[in-house]
C-alpha cells in the first residue's frame, strides 16, 4: 500500500457485509504479537500501514542462511521451517506458525542470517523493514527490549538443537 488510493482498494466486505480493510487486518495482526501489543494503537496503525504482505509457495525459501536482509516477518497464514544448512545435510530446528515473529536480528543491524527459513505450507507474512522498526524502537524502546529477549531465547534453543544434532552425528570410540 503506497498511497491512500491503494488503501481503499485493499478494502473488501467480510462475511457480515462490513468493510474490512487490509490496514485493519494488519493492525490486528501486529496487536496479536506480544512484543508489539503495548504500543499505543494510533502509533501501531502507522506501522500497520507501512507493513507489507508477502506470499511464498510450499518449499520456497523466505530467506537463506548467510544472506543479509532488512525484514522481520509475522506469519499471517501457514507454517515456516527454520533450517540450519550444513556442508552435507540440513538440520530442522523450529517451526513458525500463525502469529509468530521471526527474522528480528535483521531489524537491528545488517547481519547475515544465521538460519534459513522455508515455507512448510503456502505462507503469507506481514513484513516490517529495518528503517520502520528503528523509528518504532526510538519511540518505544520497550518493544526492542521485548524483541531482544525473544530473539536471544529462541537463538539459544536453536543452538542447543543444532549442538544436539551434531552430537548425534558424531561417533566416538
Amino acid at each position: 500500500m503506497n498511497s491512500p488510493l491503494d488503501h481503499e482498494k485493499a478494502c473488501e466486505l467480510d462475511a457480515g457485509g462490513r468493510s474490512r480493510c487490509e490496514l485493519d487486518e494488519n493492525l490486528d495482526i501486529l496487536r496479536g504479537v506480544a512484543m508489539f501489543s503495548s504500543i499505543p494503537i494510533e502509533r501501531l496503525r502507522l506501522y500497520a500501514y507501512l507493513s507489507t504482505r508477502m506470499r511464498y509457495g510450499t518449499g520456497e525459501f523466505v530467506f537463506r542462511q548467510w544472506e543479509c536482509g532488512n525484514l522481520g516477518y509475522v506469519v499471517i497464514h501457514g507454517k515456516a521451517q527454520v533450517i540450519r544448512e550444513l556442508k552435507d545435510y540440513s538440520v530442522f530446528l523450529h517451526e513458525f506458525q500463525e502469529g509468530d515473529f521471526f527474522g528480528g536480528f535483521a531489524l537491528f543491524s545488517e547481519v547475515p542470517r544465521l538460519f534459513s527459513v522455508r515455507a512448510a505450507t503456502d505462507l503469507e507474512c506481514l513484513t516490517m523493514n529495518r528503517e520502520t522498526f528503528q523509528k518504532l524502537f526510538v519511540q518505544f524502546p520497550e518493544v526492542g527490549i521485548k524483541m531482544l529477549n525473544v530473539l536471544v531465547r529462541r537463538f539459544v534453543l536453536m543452538e542447543e538443537k543444532l549442538i544436539q544434532a551434531g552430537a548425534e552425528e558424531c561417533t566416538c570410540s
